[in-house]
């Protein structure tokens, strides 16, 4: 009998670790300007916009492990996933969100459906919180452009680190949308001069 108790007694614990209800998830959205503008419509024809540069955005891709779940990485070899950190979109919805948004922006440029326009391929090949030898955001973005004969106008990866104040998911939504408009700016930057030139 005491000897039932007793395994009684262990048991009760360790069926309520065994149990226990995991803690819900936690969803985030990157705090960038370029996300919140209009990117659902053109601007309306001018005498300005019809002579910019028609550029064609195709979908953007990513990396296989940048979906829901935040990515952290420790190293240029280590990289992980929060178990309870989750973006309320994938990283590449953000990009192409946030991309469409900076290239209307743009002076110089108008986003085309025209399949003679120049091609836009972007691909998120980084969506991290970076844990060292720096804690930031880091959003990197690998750029192809290609006019219609495909050669290569740009093709370069965009790279933008910017340091996280504090801990946890907010903080690190909050420098991961600075990263993103950055980023987003300085292809938008380039794929007009490109163009221009081409």
């Amino acid at each position: 009998m005491r000897l039932g108790i007793a395994c009684l007694i262990v048991a009760l614990p360790l069926a309520g670790c065994v149990f226990r209800d995991a803690a819900s998830p936690r969803f985030y959205r990157p705090a960038a300007s370029t996300l919140d503008g209009d990117a659902g419509a053109d601007p309306p024809a001018t005498a300005s916009t019809s002579a910019a540069t028609a550029v064609r955005l195709e979908a953007v891709s990513g990396t296989p492990f940048l979906r829901e779940r935040i990515a952290w990485r420790s190293s240029a070899v280590e990289y992980g996933l929060y178990e309870q950190q989750r973006w309320s979109e994938t990283p590449p919805r953000y990009v192409q969100r946030a991309l469409e948004s900076a290239l209307r922006a743009t002076p110089g440029l108008r986003l085309t459906d025209a399949l003679d326009a120049p091609v836009l391929r972007v691909d998120v090949v980084a969506f991290d919180e970076v844990l060292a030898p720096e804690h930031v955001a880091r959003v990197a973005l690998a750029v192809t452009l290609r006019d219609r004969a495909r050669t290569r106008l740009v093709d370069r990866t965009f790279t933008a680190d910017t340091p996280i104040a504090g801990s946890g998911g907010s903080a690190t939504a909050t420098a991961m949308g600075t990263a993103l408009d950055r980023v987003v700016a300085d292809v938008a930057t380039s794929v007009a001069a490109a163009a221009r030139g081409s």
